[in-house]
């Protein structure tokens, strides 16, 4: 039988995008229907209910759907939706600002794209078996090629802090890789999918943490944290490291970055960008 803890897991990356993959582009097109005063509001309003009541969100959508479109309900699946989604929606905001005109940001943009919507596609490509291997195969070599390219912007991490956050959100990233990929395993012998949207909606999350974190130390603007909804139940997973860095212009904003329990290596050290995809 499941337990809390697992089910918690289960639940948490799809809490986390149907704000930015739902909610947030439907209050974005209130100005085009003479609601534009309102925007602003229900943008913060949604972002600090789901922050004290973690799933609010998800739970206010289905309730909507069971109500209002009643005849959607027995058929939504959000893991599948928020998956799904993903590729409509304007992510602009999560990549690293043209004004890093360094060749090293700008492909870590195209590729940390690329492997979202990859992974967007899986919906779409599951029930077909040969199609959805050649998928599983571009997801593992876009995976692959995002690290190497978070890895060619250790150079522009001018602290030991903002080199420590970033080796910490790699192996984040490379557990839920990994994660993933054991996943995909399962799924062959069970055929159950949620779990397979479960696993990539991790993966989506978690590129958005780590493109967060490199925004964080090589960027000047104000990171707004609305865009990272349950970011601080990410974060208390593990110990934390000091927040001093965290603050931009003239605002002060304190953001911890979580500092991994089982990390012995370096500050110094270059992370190691090699991924075993495991998928054989």
């Amino acid at each position: 039988m499941a337990t809390m803890d697992d089910v918690t897991l289960a639940s948490a990356p799809t809490n986390a995008l149907t704000l930015p993959n739902i909610i947030y582009p439907v209050v974005e097109q209130l100005d085009k229907s003479g609601y534009k005063d309102i925007q602003s509001d229900l943008h913060t309003t949604f972002f600090k209910l789901e922050e004290l009541y973690p799933g609010f969100s998800r739970s206010f959508l289905q309730s909507f759907i069971n109500k209002e479109m009643s005849p959607l309900s027995s058929t939504t699946n959000m893991n599948e939706l928020t998956l799904k989604l993903e590729k409509y929606c304007d992510k602009s905001s999560y990549f690293i600002s043209s004004s890093r005109g360094e060749q090293e940001f700008h492909e870590l943009n195209v590729r940390s794209k690329n492997l979202k919507r990859i992974l967007s596609r899986i919906p779409d490509d599951i029930n077909e078996k040969r199609e959805f291997l050649e998928t599983i195969k571009e997801i593992a070599s876009a995976i692959k090629k995002t690290l190497d390219s978070v890895s060619n912007t250790y150079q522009y991490f001018k602290t030991a802090e903002g080199r420590q956050a970033l080796e910490n959100e790699k192996k984040e990233f490379i557990k839920y890789s990994k994660n993933f990929s054991n996943t995909l395993k399962a799924y062959f012998r069970d055929s159950k999918r949620d779990d397979v949207y479960v696993a990539a909606n991790h993966l989506l999350v978690q590129t958005d943490y780590l493109l967060r974190t490199i925004k964080l130390y090589c960027e000047t603007d104000t990171l707004d944290d609305s865009l990272y909804p349950l970011l601080s139940h990410h974060q208390n997973q593990a110990r934390l490291v000091s927040p001093s860095r965290y603050s931009s212009n003239n605002n002060q904003q304190h953001h911890n970055l979580r500092q991994s329990s089982s990390s012995s290596s370096s500050a110094n050290n270059r992370p190691n960008s090699s991924y075993e995809t495991g998928y054989n």
